[in-house]
């Protein structure tokens, strides 16, 4: 079978990472390097950022210089308004919605510039397949006649899937937002029917967005529309060792073990491995704890989780995992699952001769 590199980037960044366009680069770009060193990037390769990474373009790189100390996302906002008046008060007259959706909105254009340039551009050095985490985005359209523009006034937690040409292949919305701060942005949920697979060159890939991934149904979902490879940029905010809040006998920890990823892809039919990352650290008062993890499905249902883990990232610390894993991509079989010949293509790259094809 074709080897194929799971790597989960468990990013801790820091204010300055988002000062600019520049900054934002640069901190991606070393984790990236940082990932070519532990993988082999030679071989097929599949990078997942966690959810959260984008979520300061929206409001740090415009108002660098004016944050100060503020200790929380409201007081940034609050005091980056007075000195942005002239822009946020047309903005208010124009999206007619809370000054802190108005925020994301106006900025929105600039923020996913900043984000598609930077991941599109590393996924196309490197390469790899490279989930971007998410960015806190309204739709945002680009066509001849309006150029690139926001659709609808709804902010949505959205995950970005770059293929090794930089080409954005899929954006996924996240479906049940987690509290508290999620709807407390005003932030809004994601359809169920954006939750579609991805056929690549490296298999079936589809997106969970952290809670996502607790559900069941969704899981089942995924499922059942051939995804193999399960991704699942993550986001957490309670500490990885207290007592979960729905169940005060286990941890927050063994709660990410026994109800996410490692238990729910378990004897299902085609869901191979799940590739949780996580954000660590803290964002103003947005804390961030946990530990990445890359798991297989074992073949049978109710097996110990502990034994699907394949790489695991050292709780609340900067990391990079990986593991190399089977997998059969839809170019090797036929949808009845005979092997098809697959013409002999010269390569003409390295990434084509990684990726079999053009």
């Amino acid at each position: 079978g074709v080897k194929l590199n799971l790597v989960a980037i468990q990013a801790k960044p820091v204010m300055s990472d988002y000062a600019n366009a520049e900054a934002f680069y640069q901190k991606m770009a070393d984790l990236m390097a940082r990932a070519s060193r532990q993988a082999d990037f030679s071989l097929p390769t599949l990078v997942v950022f966690p959810e959260g990474i984008g979520l300061p373009l929206a409001f740090v790189p415009q108002t660098y210089h004016q944050i100060g100390d503020a200790k929380s996302i409201a007081q940034v906002l609050m005091r980056a308004l007075p000195k942005n008046l002239p822009r946020f008060t047309r903005a208010l007259l124009r999206f007619r919605t809370s000054v802190i959706r108005t925020v994301f909105l106006e900025t929105a254009l600039e923020a996913e510039d900043i984000y598609v340039t930077t991941f599109s551009t590393l996924a196309r050095e490197y390469g790899v397949y490279l989930c971007a985490g998410c960015i806190y985005l309204p739709h945002i359209e680009e066509e001849a006649v309006k150029g690139r523009h926001i659709v609808s006034r709804r902010v949505y937690n959205q995950s970005y899937l770059f293929n090794p040409n930089g080409v954005c292949l899929r954006r996924t919305p996240k479906i049940n937002l987690a509290p508290p701060t999620e709807p407390r942005f005003g932030f809004s949920p994601g359809n169920r029917s954006d939750l579609m697979p991805v056929d690549t060159k490296i298999g079936r890939l589809g997106t969970l967005v952290c809670y996502d991934a607790f559900h069941r149904s969704l899981i089942e979902r995924m499922d059942a529309m051939g995804v193999e490879t399960l991704i699942n940029p993550s986001h957490n905010e309670r500490r990885w060792g207290v007592p979960a809040g729905f169940n005060e006998a286990i941890t927050v920890g063994e709660a990410w073990l026994h109800h996410g990823l490692p238990t729910m892809i378990q004897g299902r039919e085609h869901l191979k491995y799940g590739v949780s990352a996580m954000l660590v650290g803290p964002v103003f008062d947005v804390r961030s704890h946990g530990q990445s993890r890359i798991c297989k499905n074992l073949g049978h249902a109710g097996v110990d989780p502990r034994q699907s883990i394949l790489a695991e990232a050292s709780v609340d610390e900067e990391d990079v995992i990986c593991a190399t894993v089977d997998v059969i991509g839809p170019s090797a079989t036929s949808p009845n699952g005979l092997v098809m010949e697959v013409p002999d293509i010269p390569a003409r790259t390295a990434t084509e001769a990684r990726y079999g094809g053009a």
